[in-house]
């Protein structure tokens, strides 16, 4: 069984919803968060054993907040142990990245579903800083240890 077939016997397996291009080998998953709601993309490398997610939130960063938006994504970036965020630069799209690396090795519920709430819930846990950040003025360290007051609270 290919690692898609897999990949969709696991989804449905634990009850999701999902839409699927069994041609390109791609998921896509929508997840409510607590502070914003989540589009995530699997992409099924079966020459690779592998499986990226790719995990969107529904708004861009403003051309002109790009630069403290990077600052702070690295800087969350270099505390985060799985994952990292990124962004397109030339429209804004924001996006976390993890990975499932599966060589020669079926996988199993537990890696699957981390590898997707690993995105949802990072995503979850900054987005209120990011918010902070864009509209209310703070700076980039002021909204990244507003991420850890929260996540402390």
């Amino acid at each position: 069984m290919s690692l898609f077939h897999v990949l969709c016997e696991i989804l449905e397996r634990e009850g999701w919803d999902y839409e699927y291009d069994s041609k390109n080998e791609k998921i896509r998953l929508e997840i409510r968060g607590i502070h914003t709601n989540f589009s995530c993309l699997l992409i099924v490398d079966d020459e690779q054993e592998s499986i990226l997610c790719n995990t969107y939130v529904p708004f861009k960063i403003p051309e002109a907040k790009r630069l403290a938006a990077c600052e702070f994504m690295n800087r969350a970036n270099y505390e985060l142990p799985n994952g990292n965020f990124e962004m397109d630069m030339d429209d804004g799209a924001i996006r976390f990245r993890t990975f499932l690396d599966l060589a020669d090795t079926r996988p199993s519920n537990a890696q699957i579903l981390n590898l997707i709430w690993t995105g949802a819930q990072t995503f979850d846990t900054y987005a209120p800083g990011l918010m902070k950040l864009l509209y209310a003025n703070f700076s980039v360290a002021e909204a990244i240890e507003f991420c850890s007051d929260e996540a402390d609270a």
